[in-house]
């Protein structure tokens, strides 16, 4: 698997093998058991190229010299992509019943693409480091001062304040300027006790911070990527925090510059089947958007409120945010950033 920081290097050598789809994924997005299913049946390879961050995958997606062939994309992000002629339009693709996601699904990810999975944005805990789990927005952002240094947040603006806004009662993909300054001084108080401003699951990689991290800002999902990395401990948990589950939709994409849009195609139609979508859904411990597939699913595994949220909790789908307040947005990532680097 390629990291997004060597992408654009490696991306070139990778584009002339012609028995090859490179796919541009999240890290651990995708069961190597299905992957190897696939190489077995056609001969094409699957380069995952990985990325931890949405914004830094926006970057590769719009770069015409990044020669991917498709991409995991959450749908808050699909139809400006469609619209930017980035995309093939997936609305005619052949897919039979049994492949078929929820209609809900469907509509979030639109004519550009195919649901894959689903989840929600919410806290990542070390249970043998808490001794009560966090239950609110507020045990990550106004944290007990144990907590202090112990922190993991996120360099995306999107994730970050969605988190700050939701805990403020307000809209999640708000563009409204005072809704954004009073969740910049919400983070800005939080500042001191963050140790570091990486999603856990990449942050307790590097050296400087492993072991370190007792909490942090996660999703669906991320416990399992956690534990795989601690030598099979399973003290990692996720939480939808009692606020709401800001629930998202990663669709499959087909890019419109890929060399085998037939070849790509086939590979999301695969994807899509219910054998298929419910191991994934088993490897990356998240709802599966296929009522077939889930109907695979052990009972354990739909009955955990780690993958699904509580059925009480409010639910608030993800959307794109308006696009005249990224600025803004943007100034808040870097300043929050400075102000940390800072202290």
């Amino acid at each position: 698997m390629l990291g997004v920081g060597l992408a654009l290097l490696a991306l070139r050598p990778v584009a002339a093998q012609a028995n090859a789809l490179n796919f541009l994924v999240w890290e651990w997005g995708i069961s190597p058991d299905v992957v190897r299913a696939w190489t077995a049946m056609t001969g094409i390879a699957i380069n995952q190229i990985v990325f931890d961050n949405g914004d830094r995958r926006d970057l590769l997606i719009a770069n015409v010299d990044a020669p991917i062939d498709l991409a995991v994309v959450d749908s808050a992000h699909v139809q400006a992509f469609g619209e930017r002629g980035l995309l093939l339009d997936q609305a005619g693709l052949p897919l039979p019943e049994t492949s078929r996601s929820e209609e809900r699904w469907r509509g979030m990810c639109g004519r550009y693409g195919v649901p894959y999975s689903w989840g929600n944005t919410g806290i990542v805990y070390r249970a043998d480091r808490m001794k009560v789990a966090p239950q609110s927005w507020g045990d990550l952002l106004k944290p007990d001062l144990a907590l202090a240094g112990h922190i993991a947040m996120t360099d995306d603006q999107e994730e970050l304040l969605a988190a700050a806004l939701n805990f403020m009662g307000r809209p999640m993909n708000s563009g409204d300027p005072g809704d954004l300054r009073r969740a910049f001084e919400l983070l800005r108080a939080q500042s001191p006790a963050v140790l570091t401003y990486g999603l856990p699951s990449t942050a307790q990689t590097r050296r400087d911070v492993r072991g370190q991290i007792f909490i942090g800002l996660g999703g669906t999902g991320d416990q399992k990527t956690l534990n795989m990395a601690g030598a099979g401990t399973e003290t990692w948990r996720f939480v939808t925090p009692r606020e709401g589950a800001m629930v998202w939709t990663d669709c499959l994409v087909v890019l419109r510059r890929t060399r085998n849009p037939g070849m790509a195609e086939r590979f999301v139609a695969f994807l899509a089947q219910a054998d298929n979508a419910a191991a994934n859904a088993m490897f990356l411990r998240q709802p599966t958007t296929n009522p077939h597939a889930a109907a695979l699913l052990p009972a354990r595994m739909r009955e955990d409120p780690q993958i699904y949220p509580p059925a009480d909790y409010p639910i608030l789908y993800r959307g794109p945010f308006p696009t005249d307040s990224l600025p803004l947005r943007r100034h808040i990532l870097s300043a929050l950033l400075a102000i940390h680097d800072a202290q």
